[in-house]
């Protein structure tokens, strides 16, 4: 379950966007979808992984919503935690024929295992057999828990996992836009490994600023505040480790344009709610953006 956490909170953060963000769609995290020849509407919730029952009980609207849907929708089902977790521990080991040290320069290299030795205890003598997006997940874990030392990683229930576990609950249909294979590829395999390597380095010369990030956008969350999350989070001129081309449509455009093909028809089979990342929902190439453009209402819950 930390594995799905951290992985999570890597696809939430994300790199960086292309597309400017449109102001039009923000100030809540709870959005009405109907018109477009909708008999009953649907809702989605921009939700953040690492927040759990506490934040879904204050959000404007979303009790109210998700007892009136008739299926639930999320990222990818989450219900079977084991095999998933066995499944990213699999696609996390490193390819036999690639080292850290075809990666990285020597000084480069050091820094990555002094760091992680610093941070968590052991370098890349334990830790070398695991791809760099694997070690990312480990460092990601690391600063949030010194930007947030009293999360509880052991007891945690995201709120995506609480949306689905009402609709299972309450027999309602639970269906993923994308599989665990999915979520692996943006993670491990969008980019290639040697620039992944670079970028973990560089992450480790410059946590202060990521640990500032993480309270940032944390804040900006529970103010509804989606465009500035959207800025601070795709569009931030100070980040010292933006992300490559590979990685920035990965991570968001390719799994939004993925989503609106599917979200149509679920939307007119029955009242939907749907529950992901709050970044997907800002921005131009954002599911709110993209949904209105193709005609669709789309209203904020406040």
């Amino acid at each position: 379950m930390k594995k799905l956490l951290f992985l999570c909170t890597a696809l939430l953060l994300g790199g960086v966007a292309v597309a400017q963000p449109s102001d039009k769609f923000t100030g809540a995290l709870l959005w009405k979808v109907s018109g477009n020849g909708l008999e009953t509407p649907s809702y989605i919730l921009g939700t953040h992984h690492l927040n759990g029952q506490e934040t879904f009980d204050i959000i404007p609207g979303a009790q109210a919503a998700l007892e009136a849907s008739k299926q639930v929708v999320g990222e990818m089902v989450m219900a079977d935690q084991a095999a998933l977790a066995t499944q990213l521990q699999l696609a996390a080991i490193m390819p036999d024929d690639v080292t850290y040290r075809s990666l990285l320069s020597q000084p480069d290299f050091e820094t990555l295992d002094n760091g992680l030795k610093s941070l968590i205890g052991v370098g890349m003598e334990q830790l070398g057999m695991f791809k760099p997006g694997a070690l990312s997940l480990t460092l990601s874990q690391v600063l949030f828990m010194q930007a947030y030392p009293e999360f509880n990683a052991a007891a945690h229930v995201a709120m995506d996992v609480i949306v689905q576990n009402f609709a299972t609950e309450h027999n309602l249909p639970v269906i993923g836009l994308e599989t665990v294979e999915d979520q692996i590829h943006v993670l491990f395999d969008a980019e290639p490994m040697k620039i992944q390597a670079e970028s973990l380095v560089c992450n480790i010369n410059n946590m202060d600023y990521s640990i500032e990030a993480l309270k940032k956008l944390t804040a900006l969350y529970a103010a509804g505040d989606l465009a500035a999350m959207y800025t601070d989070a795709y569009n931030d001129p100070n980040n010292p480790c933006p992300s490559s081309e590979e990685a920035k449509f990965a991570l968001l455009k390719g799994r939004n344009d993925k989503w609106l093909t599917k979200l149509p028809e679920l939307f007119s089979a029955a009242p939907t709610f749907v529950a992901v990342g709050a970044l997907h929902l800002a921005g131009e190439e954002g599911l709110l953006f993209q949904l209105d453009k193709t005609g669709y209402t789309i209203e904020a819950v406040k």
